[in-house]
């Protein structure tokens, strides 16, 4: 199987043809799995003997806080582990774990996730910071909601949950947070998988066109609940341009008070285009966009 030939088109113009051709080597890849380790509850040092004593083969990313990745395990595997059913560890990406540090949100601070279920960056972000402070968490989908309400039960994470419109959201919480994490719904581009036609059974310009009128509304949404001098964080895992530089583009055309900041990546070298970071996918990780910007008024 292959890419789509417009999105392929659009990708090799994107990026050039040498980029693609690694691009897709990933894509029909496998990927080892990935965790972080939730420090509500564990720490690094047991959760390193806990999988030594399992004969858990693993290793931990450089310079990538509490992440390990797994040689020996299956997902499925490690879903059913006790390091996992206890709340101790979370299977996620390592792109994901990306967001919320470089929103870096810190303890006492008033923190809102637009966009939570199933809760992966919540409960990091708890995690983050050692859970005081306020954080609160939007979802509007109801079998995504219950995943998020179980993730954060799981993980020990504090948090507000609100089962609603994220949109709606300045009406009662205009001006209220110092850091806003959007992790929006995207078309998914950079979790395409050759291997199952499913990943990217959807893909269409017209998909990357809808989620782009969505992502705008709860780009304003966000902007609207930050306090003077709060962060935005926006993040994607997609490719399209429509979805990434071009809202940054567009939100600072409407809010000229909304500041980029540079994305400092943790673990990767990574040049930024117009304070931006985009993310190919790779063997250890799935394609990523990523965007920090700063309310420097009310």
């Amino acid at each position: 199987m292959t890419l789509p030939e417009p999105l392929m088109t659009r990708l090799t113009k994107q990026f050039g043809a040498a980029a693609v051709r690694a691009m897709l080597l990933a894509m029909r890849g496998k990927r080892l799995p990935t965790l972080r380790v939730n420090t509500l509850r564990s720490s690094d040092e047991e959760v390193m003997a806990a999988l030594r004593q399992s004969a858990v083969a693993f290793e931990r990313v450089r310079g990538l806080p509490h992440a390990f990745i797994i040689k020996n395990k299956t997902d499925k595997e490690l879903l059913a582990h006790p390091l996992t059913t206890s709340g101790r560890i979370y299977l996620q990406g390592l792109t994901s774990m990306l967001p919320p540090l470089v929103l870096d949100p810190r303890p006492g601070e008033r923190v809102l996730d637009l966009c939570a279920a199933p809760g992966s960056k919540t409960s990091q972000i708890a995690a983050l910071m050692g859970n005081k402070g306020t954080l609160v968490a939007c979802e509007k989908d109801p079998v995504r909601f219950q995943k998020l309400q179980h993730t954060l039960s799981l993980q020990g994470a504090r948090a507000e949950t609100i089962f609603g419109d994220a949109t709606l959201l300045p009406r009662t919480h205009a001006g209220n947070f110092d850091c806003v994490l959007a992790d929006v719904p995207c078309s998914a581009e950079g979790r395409i998988d050759l291997n199952n036609r499913r990943s990217f059974a959807y893909w269409s310009q017209k998909n990357i066109t809808e989620h782009a009128k969505l992502q705008r509304r709860l780009l304003r949404s966000a902007v609207a609940c930050l306090k003077s001098g709060g962060t935005l964080v926006y993040s994607t895992c997609t490719l399209a341009p429509e979805e990434n530089e071009d809202q940054i583009a567009r939100l600072i055309g409407e809010f000229p008070f909304m500041k980029p900041s540079p994305v400092v990546l943790p673990f990767l070298s990574m040049p930024a285009f117009h304070k931006t970071a985009t993310l190919l996918p790779a063997a250890s990780r799935e394609g990523f966009f990523i965007a920090k910007l700063v309310k420097t008024i009310g």
